[in-house]
């Protein structure tokens, strides 16, 4: 999942600025958000296996994390 998430993190700096390291060449903006899509699809499928080895529902998840931010927030 940590490796997952630094994927993501390199493909949104990739999308902010145009690439991910200063010597790399600059990629076009279809391609970053291509990317960005690809890295967050492997953060959600860690998540679904994460959340099915422990046996917790995706939904259970969702509402859970909505009713923190709510409390946080409203």
């Amino acid at each position: 999942m940590s490796e997952e998430t630094g994927e993501v993190a390199r493909a949104i700096r990739a999308l902010e600025i145009g690439r991910d390291r200063p010597d790399e060449h600059p990629i076009s903006l279809a391609e970053s958000k291509k990317n960005l899509t690809e890295e967050l699809g492997d953060v959600l499928g860690n998540v679904v296996v994460i959340a099915n080895k422990y046996n917790i529902d995706l939904e259970e998840i969702f509402l859970e994390h909505k009713r923190k931010l709510s409390n946080r927030y409203l």
